[in-house]
C-alpha cells in the first residue's frame, strides 16, 4: 500500500479502485471533510486500510438494472 493504484472487479466486471472514496465505511461531515467509520479517523480520498469494503453502490454496479431519465422530463 506504498502509494500503488490497487484495483478489484465488482460481481459484474467494474473495475473499482480500493480507497477510502469506495469504501461502504466512508461518511463526509457536514464541512465535507470524510471520515472513516470503522477507524474513526478523518482521512483522504485515496487512503486505504485494511478494514476497506467495496460500497454497496459500487457492488451492484454493472447489474444493468439501472434506468437512465431524461433531466427534464423525467421519463
Amino acid at each position: 500500500m506504498n502509494g500503488e493504484q490497487e484495483t478489484v472487479r465488482n460481481l459484474y466486471g467494474i473495475e473499482v479502485k480500493r480507497c477510502c472514496a469506495s469504501c461502504q465505511y466512508k461518511s463526509i461531515d457536514y464541512k465535507g471533510v470524510r471520515i472513516c467509520n470503522m477507524l474513526n479517523l478523518k482521512v483522504q480520498h485515496s487512503f486505504k486500510c485494511s478494514s476497506w469494503k467495496m460500497s454497496y453502490g459500487l457492488q451492484k454496479a454493472g447489474n444493468a438494472q439501472g434506468v437512465v431519465r431524461h433531466i427534464i422530463t423525467k421519463k
